[in-house]
């Protein structure tokens, strides 16, 4: 995978902006991860740092915010944190599942730490309630496109709550079966996970306002 030197940006403010990140590249603690990517991008002087306000695991597409100022970058988090912020994603998923328009949950315990496909809940000791909420768009015999909500926000919920629903994401390096991802990569020629942020929702200015990106071409070629 090439290295990214400039990020799509979809909404830009005084103290704040919206990227569309690909797949493959670190938020931060990484070289060429989000922050060193746009401190180059940026014009200097119009920033005092790059803080990412929410997680977007580096295998994971699609909407991330980032605050140009400390104070911002609080704030913002804070929406996170008491839910008055919400992501909503796609996922490309292993196998058929019924195409319904009603939304659907898991709720399987699970811990808040990086855990294998050997035990996606993690240990005992350690799980706690996580609720994740899908909805399945299309479907065929190989892959169901589902849109998903987060209720709770445990480490790689979806992609644990998705295995553990025998439906991992197709491409998921950690939680799915490797000979599966390997296969699929060759068919496809995409190596990607197919997990992408594709709307977020967040009180900006006194109300609330939504940014949306389409879904990714790879995902559609998938449920072809």
């Amino acid at each position: 995978m090439k290295p990214v030197t400039k990020l799509p940006v979809v909404e830009k403010s005084k103290n704040w902006l919206i990227v569309n990140k690909p797949p493959g590249i670190s938020v931060h603690n990484e070289a060429g991860d989000v922050r060193s990517v746009l401190k180059k991008q940026l014009h200097p002087g119009t920033f005092h740092d790059i803080y990412p306000v929410h997680r977007l695991d580096k295998e994971t597409s699609g909407l991330l915010i980032v605050a140009t100022e400390q104070e911002t970058a609080a704030n913002l988090s804070e929406q996170f944190q008491t839910h008055k912020a919400e992501k909503m994603y796609y996922a490309v998923l292993r196998g058929g599942m019924d195409v319904s328009e009603e939304w659907q949950e898991w709720s399987f315990p699970i811990s808040d730490k990086s855990e294998g496909r050997k035990n996606p809940q993690g240990l005992l000791k350690d799980r706690m309630d996580a609720k994740t909420l899908y909805r399945v768009m299309s479907s065929n015999k190989f892959f169901s496109l589902v849109e998903v909500r987060l209720l709770t926000g445990r480490q790689h919920q979806i992609r644990k709550h998705a295995a553990l629903a025998k439906h991992a994401i197709v491409g998921d390096t950690r939680y799915g079966d490797p000979k599966y991802n390997d296969k699929m990569a060759e068919i496809y020629k995409n190596e990607r996970m197919y997990l992408h942020a594709f709307r977020l929702s967040l009180p900006i200015g006194g109300r609330v306002q939504t940014f949306e990106t389409p879904l990714p071409t790879d995902f559609r070629e998938l449920m072809k």
